[in-house]
């Protein structure tokens, strides 16, 4: 009898402790059902932010405000006393020249310009070592007309060796890919950002049908050059010419391939 009452005593514990583990898993799942929640709002709230953040003036991707004059003085001070030629940035007797073929709408473009690319600029191309040539190639931007467009009215502002201004000022501002930001305000809306251009004649300008061939003849170029996406940066000096295997190479990087054909 004794012998029973302890087994059904041991039972009883078993079935006590179960019960109380299976509650204690019970209150850990709802904590971490609460801390997931917390977790994915947090996610939210930044994703908005970033959002916000990167658009300053809204959907359109174009900057307005403190925003936008910051940007204004950024690029202006990269920029300021190089040379500009058209599409050519940088004394035209530089040793190196690096030509860069991109698309204004292609968000790797905007990754390379704003992060290595700057400080080359900012090196090698105000110290005279290197000059820059832009060359356009359509590859995100969707639609052909747009891409024309956009290129075609950074090419207007390049008559007034604004150029380079001009694609600074669009990549730092580029709107989500696919969401068709690039429209008359948002090119006008660079425009105005740029100090000193002529906007009666930028807008006279992009009617000109030698920069529509312009933007043609440099897609053709680019395919003839075996370019597949953009960007893709091809450097030529004394020693040759080397095409840099990284779609955004580091600055270090960068460097490299001025130094293999230098």
């Amino acid at each position: 009898m004794a012998s029973r009452t302890k087994q059904k005593e041991e039972a009883r514990a078993r079935r006590v402790a179960e019960e109380r583990a299976r509650a204690e898993r019970a209150r850990r799942d709802r904590r971490l059902r609460m801390l997931a929640g917390v977790v994915l709002g947090a996610l939210a709230l930044v994703a908005v932010a970033i959002a916000v953040s990167s658009g300053g003036g809204g959907s359109s991707g174009l900057k307005t405000g403190t925003q936008a004059s910051q940007t204004e003085n950024q690029v202006d001070q990269l920029l300021s006393g190089i040379s500009q030629s058209g599409t050519r940035l940088g004394n035209p007797k530089a040793p190196v020249t690096l030509t860069y073929y991109g698309d204004l709408e292609c968000p790797i473009c905007k990754q390379f310009t704003i992060s290595s690319f700057s400080q080359l600029v900012a090196n090698e191309v105000r110290a005279g070592k290197v000059q820059v040539v832009y060359k356009a190639f359509q590859t995100a931007t969707q639609s052909a007309s747009t891409f024309q467009n956009q290129q075609v009215a950074a090419l207007a502002a390049g008559n007034q060796q604004r150029f380079w201004n001009y694609t600074e000022l669009f990549y730092h501002q580029q709107g989500q890919e696919g969401t068709a930001y690039a429209n008359e305000t948002f090119l006008t809306g660079l425009a105005k950002q740029i100090p000193g251009l002529n906007q009666t004649k930028w807008q006279a300008d992009r009617s000109a049908p030698a920069l529509l061939s312009q933007v043609l003849a440099e897609g053709q170029a680019g395919s003839a050059a075996g370019v597949q996406g953009t960007p893709t940066l091809d450097f030529q000096g004394p020693k040759g010419k080397v095409r840099a295997s990284q779609a955004v190479p580091t600055y270090a990087q960068l460097q490299q391939s001025i130094k293999q054909v230098s």
